[in-house]
């Protein structure tokens, strides 16, 4: 069975339950996202920030950000990872397009954490990384961190709607 973010729901242990409420999270995150206009997607609202001065801008953002959290795990596990994965904007043509580019990052996730679900926390713990905005975290650390980064970039976009 197979969800639209993950190749295996419902894996067990800490890791498995942090990437289902990931999904879960990814799911709320695109419902949202998937009930924009283009015209929405595309305004530009001024913002020194350039990763959120559109809707499209804060998109990418996030899907980038998923891909860079699984090559923190890739990296400090010795697997192929990408140093520093952006992605344009431009290459999202509208709503449509985050949902599958969500679902890549999250199975990459998936794939990175082979070999780790059921392990035990000392084991997870032992997996460390520096991250670049100072501490140093676990695999479980950063994939909590990114539950967080998806609902707070949705309720960016809800308040961005809202005109707030």
């Amino acid at each position: 069975m197979s969800s639209a973010f993950l190749d295996h729901p419902g894996r067990p242990g800490a890791l498995g339950a942090i990437l289902d409420e990931t999904a879960r999270a990814a799911e709320d995150f695109c419902h949202v996202v998937e009930g924009l206009t283009l015209a929405q997607f595309d305004e530009v609202r001024p913002c020194v920030d350039p990763n959120t001065v559109s809707l499209r801008a804060i998109c990418a953002h996030t899907i980038g950000a998923a891909h860079r959290y699984a090559d923190y795990i890739r990296k400090a596990r010795g697997l192929p990872f990408v140093d520093i994965y952006q992605l344009d904007p431009q290459h999202l043509a509208g709503p449509a397009d985050v949902r599958p580019r969500l679902g890549v990052a999250f199975r990459y996730t998936e794939a990175a954490l082979e070999g780790l679900y059921g392990a035990s926390e000392a084991e997870i713990a032992r997996v460390t990384f520096p991250v670049r905005w100072g501490p140093t975290y676990d695999p479980e650390m950063i994939l909590e961190h990114g539950i967080v980064h998806l609902l707070r970039h949705r309720r960016q976009i809800e308040r961005w709607l809202r005109g707030g």
